[in-house]
């Protein structure tokens, strides 16, 4: 498989029992197939940030001025839910094969401790939270099952990246969107 953004090859990397496909070298981008998808209800919180620490190359920019090809299926386009500049983050998923391919972007730059003091990191990781639920997420058409299903996904994706000491991000989500993850 190749990544949809910068045509890399993409490699397998398992974390917390998840095959994830990762673009090392280039824009760090994730693809999670439907099943592993699927594998993320028994996941613990931050199972999956090691995921976030791939080689990324310098500059490289995940933002499509056209339309991506799913990794997987290679016939179907990939639907964008959501991206932002500012947080470097961009989220899509393919209708045919249900696969979500995820570029965390800044997130993996604010988790490094190199960032800042651990206060400084909960408050960046705060503040990109409450972009990706609070402005992307809950902006989604939720009425619509389908988009509500991938709604929740996103979410458990992301719960499944951010570190374990970013606990208190999982309960305020559960409480305000999805009561039943």
């Amino acid at each position: 498989m190749n990544c949809p953004s910068c045509k890399l090859e993409l490699h397998k990397i398992t974390a917390g029992g998840l095959s994830v496909f990762v673009c090392q070298g280039g824009c760090g981008g994730l693809w999670f197939g439907r099943l592993e998808v699927l594998k993320l209800d028994g996941q613990s919180l931050g199972n999956g940030k090691r995921l976030l620490n791939v080689p990324r190359a310098e500059g490289v920019r995940f933002f499509r001025n056209v339309e991506a090809i799913c990794p997987y299926c290679k016939t179907t386009l990939l639907l964008r839910h959501f991206f932002s500049r500012e947080q470097e983050v961009e989220v899509c998923q393919c209708a045919k094969c249900s696969g979500f391919w995820v570029d965390s972007g800044e997130l993996a730059r604010i988790i490094e401790p190199s960032f800042a003091t651990e206060e400084k990191q909960k408050q960046a990781v705060s503040s990109y939270f409450k972009v990706i639920f609070d402005q992307r997420i809950a902006k989604m058409n939720l009425a619509n099952v389908d988009i509500m299903e991938s709604g929740r996904s996103i979410v458990k994706i992301f719960l499944f990246l951010c570190p374990e000491k970013f606990q208190p991000l999982k309960t305020s989500l559960q409480q305000k969107f999805f009561s039943n993850l």
